[in-house]
């Protein structure tokens, strides 16, 4: 495993932890983060504000299902579903997604995410 597909494991296990100081050890200060055709984040502390607010208010991820993993110098794809706990009624959602990494080293400066947000709204 490359040393940037590492940092991606260690960045999705401190999400999944909620830990966002570490969360932000692996995003640059002037990381650019979108979803879909969402307004995008600017910043580690945007990102780390968003998925925390997300996790409280809509939808707290549990875990992935990767299916492929393509990775080139500096950019990594990861195609999975990921697994959510509704808040509203604790039910378990699946949420198909591929997630875009550009990496400066080992650390984000682009997330793009492009999922089916649809079940965290049924």
């Amino acid at each position: 495993m490359s040393e940037q597909l590492e940092a991606i494991k260690q960045l999705s296990e401190f999400v999944l932890k909620e830990n966002w100081d570490k969360v932000k050890t692996y995003l640059t200060d002037d990381l650019f983060y979108k979803v879909g055709s969402g307004e995008p984040k600017h910043g580690k502390d945007a990102v780390s504000d968003f998925l925390a607010a997300t996790f409280k208010n809509t939808a707290k991820l549990e875990s992935h299902d990767v299916r492929k993993i393509w990775e080139e110098p500096g950019m990594i794809a990861i195609e999975m579903d990921a697994n959510y706990r509704l808040v509203k009624n604790g039910k378990m959602v699946k949420v198909a997604c591929c997630d875009v990494y550009r990496m400066k080293g080992n650390q984000i400066y682009e997330w793009r995410v492009y999922a089916d947000g649809s079940p965290l709204f049924q």
